[in-house]
């Protein structure tokens, strides 16, 4: 019986933490909202950090502008410390907007995608006090990374024939020059065509 208290406390944060995300998932990024402590501290690996409900608030529309139609699964909770637990998420959705992740931008592919997010959440006196998001980059690479294969054959192409030019330029020091020039400028737009996630 001694043990009963930390029981409920613990069904209580696993009750907390599951309305947490069937609120988002509902739109209701209000009472979602109401969940947290007032000062919250928020970190999300790629909506940046935010404070207070408000950034709750930043950070929603910011997944949502992505993927209009998103919605987290709860997998499963790891309990981390007293006040700590692991969320594990699926977020699966339609990208219908631009992703914005450092110095990475994602336009939009359409696809659905299933990306697998964690979440510590520090919860204190039932409230929410920090939470803190990274998403598996591999998942988001190869869901959303979709190379221009029509522009890289092409650019592979010119890139063969400025191959066979520097071989035929060779003793003519400026003729070798402008073509390394024009190489360059063909390797940078091939890279582009393979990671078009680097463009900004």
């Amino acid at each position: 019986m001694k043990a009963r208290p930390c029981a409920d406390k613990t069904t209580a944060m696993d009750s907390l933490i599951e309305q947490y995300y069937v609120r988002f998932n509902d739109r209701r990024l209000d009472d979602a909202a109401a969940l947290l402590a007032e000062d919250v501290v928020l970190e999300h690996v790629f909506f940046g950090d935010g404070t207070g409900r408000a950034g709750y608030r930043h950070i929603a529309a910011s997944w949502l502008a992505a993927f209009p139609n998103l919605a987290f699964t709860l997998e499963h909770v790891e309990r981390r410390s007293e006040t700590i637990r692991e969320a594990f998420l699926l977020a699966t959705g339609t990208h219908r907007g631009v992703l914005h992740f450092s110095n990475y931008r994602f336009e939009p592919t359409q696809a659905n995608v299933s990306l697998h997010v964690r979440e510590l959440l520090d919860i204190q006196d039932e409230k929410i006090v920090a939470a803190a998001a990274t998403v598996d980059f591999n998942d988001v690479l190869s869901q959303l990374a979709m190379p221009d294969y029509a522009d890289l054959r092409d650019r592979l192409r010119r890139i063969g024939v400025l191959s066979e030019e520097l071989t035929a330029a060779n003793g003519d020091g400026c003729r070798q020059r402008e073509v390394i020039t024009r190489l360059g400028n063909e390797l940078d737009a091939a890279r582009r065509a393979v990671r078009p996630h680097f463009n900004r």
